[in-house]
């Protein structure tokens, strides 16, 4: 399991929902499915905000 899929997977079990996360970063919430399933990637900021927000929920 890489990095990628443990939050994937952290945000899921949490009921972290992608248009939560979109409403936090300030994207859409199409940027974070495509950047979920490896289909583009987001800025450093944005990322460590995901990550961070994951963590602490």
């Amino acid at each position: 399991m890489n990095e990628k899929e443990y939050y994937l997977i952290l945000r899921r079990r949490k009921g972290i929902g992608q248009l939560e996360l979109s409403q936090l970063l300030n994207c859409s919430q199409s940027l974070i499915s495509k950047f979920e399933n490896d289909d583009c990637k987001m800025s450093k900021d944005k990322i460590e905000r995901y990550k961070d927000y994951i963590e602490k929920k």
